[in-house]
């Protein structure tokens, strides 16, 4: 009796992201911004202030979402 390679088939779940997520521009670890309400993955608005920043939990940094998976430094 032949033996079978039965090893289920695993998409790259959980190790891409949407290109919307982005990086950090400051330490370059990868986003998941959630909305404040739902909780659901989701990136900010654009150009609405306070809403359209973020910290970055890896290096601390307030970050500002400019579009298209694009971030930048705040600077205040």
């Amino acid at each position: 009796m032949p033996v079978l390679d039965q090893s289920p088939d695993i998409a790259d779940i959980g190790t891409t992201l949407p290109p919307i997520f982005g990086r950090c521009p400051i330490c370059s670890k990868h986003l998941s911004p959630r909305d404040r309400y739902t909780g659901k993955p989701k990136a900010p608005p654009i150009g609405q202030g306070a809403l359209s920043r973020a910290k970055c939990d890896g290096c601390g940094g307030i970050i500002e979402y400019v579009g298209s998976g694009n971030w930048r430094e705040f600077s205040g």
